[in-house]
């Protein structure tokens, strides 16, 4: 397919659940297009910036676009493997969607796009990923890129390749490593993995398991993968993708497979006492290797009851 030519526009089916003002379809504006990625971004608020702002968002983007090529890509597709290319459309680049979205939310990915629409009326028949308008130039911009992209990594590994559908919170585990992985997290202020064990603080007692989509959700497991990664390797993300088994049985095949006597029974129960004390001191198991990570530890809370 031939590449597009900047300032064309399209129309793309977005989900309502994310957007700014809760719409379903929106035109957007091709503003770059490199030879990996297409950067569309959503017309109407591309039109509302100022000039200033919208070239702010050009060298924003131009930059994305440098770190995409020099980094994500080859970091991300030689540890996971390949995205699906070319694809649905038959184009090797990826579209990247700009636009407003709601609250903290930096991106999102629809697995229904790399589908046909016979398949998935909803799909924009494109490889692509979803970033927040609101966010694109600033320094968390990186992450949120290389976060989705990890998901249409997976689409690929997973469903394509293997016709198996991954949980919703490993899928996320995985991709919440990615900025850890490409050493976007090494300066800790304002990194995603701050952001992360702030999330984490709100609710430490939520599920790993149980994805309800808040921010405890991402919260608990970037702090859980931190600690698998820590300890058994990223092969273990990378084999538990690259199988046809899904959820915990993945990652228990990854850690037979990876040479591990521990199941994620036992990794688990060691991971829960590792949040409450975390000191190597008192066992290898029970703390974090990440620097950024070794004085974490939740402080338990006391209830007392008032005096009569």
């Amino acid at each position: 397919m031939e590449a597009k030519a900047q300032s064309e526009t399209a129309s793309f089916n977005i989900e309502s659940s994310y957007d700014l003002y809760g719409r379903k379809e929106i035109e957007a504006i091709l503003i770059r297009a490199t030879s990996q990625l297409y950067f569309y971004v959503e017309k109407p608020w591309w039109e509302s910036r100022s000039p200033q702002e919208q070239n702010n968002i050009r060298i924003a983007i131009f930059e994305l676009g440098e770190e995409f090529k020099n980094k994500i890509y080859p970091v991300l597709t030689s540890t996971f493997g390949s995205e699906p290319k070319p694809g649905v459309d038959q184009d090797e680049r990826i579209t990247v969607l700009i636009h407003p979205m709601l609250g903290e939310a930096g991106g999102y990915f629809s697995s229904g796009d790399i589908y046909s629409k016979l398949q998935y009326p909803k799909s924009n028949e494109r490889e692509m990923v979803y970033l927040n308008g609101q966010y694109i130039d600033g320094p968390g911009a990186k992450s949120f890129l290389a976060h989705e992209f990890v998901h249409l990594i997976t689409a690929n590994q997973k469903y394509l390749l293997r016709g198996a559908t991954e949980e919703i919170w490993l899928n996320e585990a995985r991709a919440e490593y990615a900025p850890t992985l490409l050493g976007y997290d090494a300066s800790y202020q304002g990194s995603n993995l701050e952001r992360r064990v702030s999330d984490f603080l709100i609710k430490p007692s939520d599920s790993l398991t149980e994805w309800l989509n808040k921010k405890e959700d991402y919260g608990i497991v970037n702090l859980f993968v931190q600690y698998l990664v820590d300890h058994y390797g990223v092969k273990i993300l990378i084999d538990s993708l690259q199988s046809s088994k899904t959820e915990i049985a993945s990652l228990n095949y990854a850690l037979e497979k990876n040479g591990f006597q521990e199941d994620f029974s036992q990794i688990f129960t060691n991971w829960t006492i590792t949040v409450l004390i975390n000191d190597c001191f008192l066992g290898d198991k029970y703390c974090y290797k990440n620097q950024n990570l070794k004085n974490f530890r939740i402080t338990p809370e006391s209830n007392f009851l008032p005096a009569a």
